[in-house]
């Protein structure tokens, strides 16, 4: 089952319903994956926010942050350890964009932090980063359902066993995708023609 989910994290005034019988139900027969997309003027205090992105961490398989998320939330670590928590958490495949630096992922196999550079590498190529986060996910995403690491059950396990060679080709693509992105007006969503 592919699809997609949009779970919140409610500031500390609002209620809301549990969302995590759905994630957890959706993960009988499907894999799951998370951008927190934080953004602390909306979600209130690092320390009050940050356990509820811990839960929805919990119940993901892929997670994806990028590092100024990360200075906002987890000031003062060092990546590699927080790929690492989150992986302790139970998402198998963790990642951090590093903007014009590319990216960092932890290997689910191994535990090895990778890191990848970035697709435009000029900075005066860059016209817009206004969805490029987005447009790495959704190439992270469509290469890893390509490589047959999500989509199912057995597809969870796959990704949770998965090495280097089966991880990089899915970042390459992420970063091709985000790096079209960039190079537009906008939030610009490449085709995979452009790629």
């Amino acid at each position: 089952r592919v699809g997609t989910a949009v779970l919140e994290c409610p500031s500390d005034e609002q209620q809301t319903q549990d969302p995590d019988d759905d994630h957890r139900e959706a993960r009988d027969d499907a894999t799951v994956s998370y951008d927190p997309n934080i953004r602390p003027s909306i979600m209130g205090a690092a320390e009050h926010v940050r356990p509820r992105i811990e839960e929805l961490i919990a119940l993901s398989d892929v997670v994806k942050a990028s590092e100024d998320e990360l200075d906002h939330r987890y000031p003062g670590r060092a990546i590699d350890g927080v790929l690492l928590d989150w992986s302790h958490l139970g998402a198998a495949l963790t990642v951090v964009t590093l903007g014009g630096d590319g990216v960092a992922y932890r290997v689910p196999a191994t535990g090895e932090v990778c890191r990848v550079p970035a697709a435009v590498t000029d900075p005066a190529a860059v016209v817009d980063t206004v969805g490029a986060g987005d447009s790495f996910m959704a190439g992270l995403i469509s290469a890893l359902l390509d490589a047959g690491l999500l989509g199912s059950a057995d597809s969870r396990l796959r990704l949770r066993t998965a090495d280097r060679a089966a991880i990089e080709p899915a970042i390459t693509r992420a970063l091709a995708t985000s790096g079209v992105t960039v190079r537009h007006q906008g939030a610009y969503s490449p085709t995979r023609d452009e790629l």
